[in-house]
């Protein structure tokens, strides 16, 4: 009986993984696979709608803009969203997150997913205990090295539900929803090399609206994307 409740276990959280849905639409990802290079992530959200998602990804409610949803929230969501950004960037250089990998895990021979140039100053002017600290489960590498650079288009998200979290067996109850795409650009020359499409990858759920972000683009989306490459 403990084999087949281990057993359940392990397959319904696999299933629950290949929920989110990321694919290549256009264009080649072949430089993914070599080691030695570099990318880093930003993320456009200045068309993003906030929403929430209801059955079968119906839209229940239109909150707006990313703006007019934090506005509507309250200042401390105002005040908060610059960092949540910017720690939504810094988690898609990890190698796992928390306790999944993600592209860095995944893709471990091939490209590696820097840090920003925003946090690497931020690692440069800390001191080496902490830089040590920082390094110990991300990528710092200086961003001046990277010759790619993946940018999310975010048309639709969800931003999750902290209360729905803490209930349910589902590690996704309450986890963000996107949809939208994934550019991969070659910097010096702003080609774009491929694009991949998101279509309401799911994250993990948590209490925290910026921990469900951060897992939703390192755990979810970008660790699609290191599926992909194989």
């Amino acid at each position: 009986m403990k084999k087949f409740v281990v057993f359940f276990t392990f397959a319904f959280i696999y299933l629950v993984h290949l929920q989110a849905q990321v694919t290549l639409l256009s264009g080649d990802i072949s430089i993914l696979k070599k080691a030695g290079e570099y990318a880093y992530v930003e993320t456009d959200w200045s068309k993003a709608k906030v929403v929430e998602f209801g059955r079968k990804n119906k839209i229940d409610k239109d909150f707006g803009s990313v703006d007019a949803y934090n506005k509507s929230q309250g200042q401390d969501w105002v005040y908060d969203w610059p960092k949540v950004k910017h720690n939504i960037a810094l988690a898609c250089a990890w190698e796992k997150y928390p306790a999944r990998p993600c592209f860095n895990k995944k893709n471990k021979n091939g490209l590696q997913i820097t840090v920003t140039p925003d946090e690497w100053k931020n690692y440069k002017s800390s001191s080496a205990d902490l830089q040590k600290k920082m390094s110990s489960h991300t990528i710092y590498v200086d961003p001046k090295s990277a010759k790619y650079k993946f940018v999310v288009r975010v048309e639709l998200i969800d931003m999750g539900n902290g209360v729905a979290s803490q209930f349910g067996m589902n590690v996704k109850n309450g986890g963000a929803i996107l949809k939208g795409t994934v550019e991969l650009i070659e910097i010096k020359t702003g080609k774009k090399l491929a694009t991949f499409g998101v279509d309401y990858a799911k994250g993990w759920g948590n209490i925290s609206q910026e921990t469900r972000l951060m897992d939703l683009f390192c755990g979810s989306i970008f660790g699609e994307i290191g599926e992909l490459v194989k």
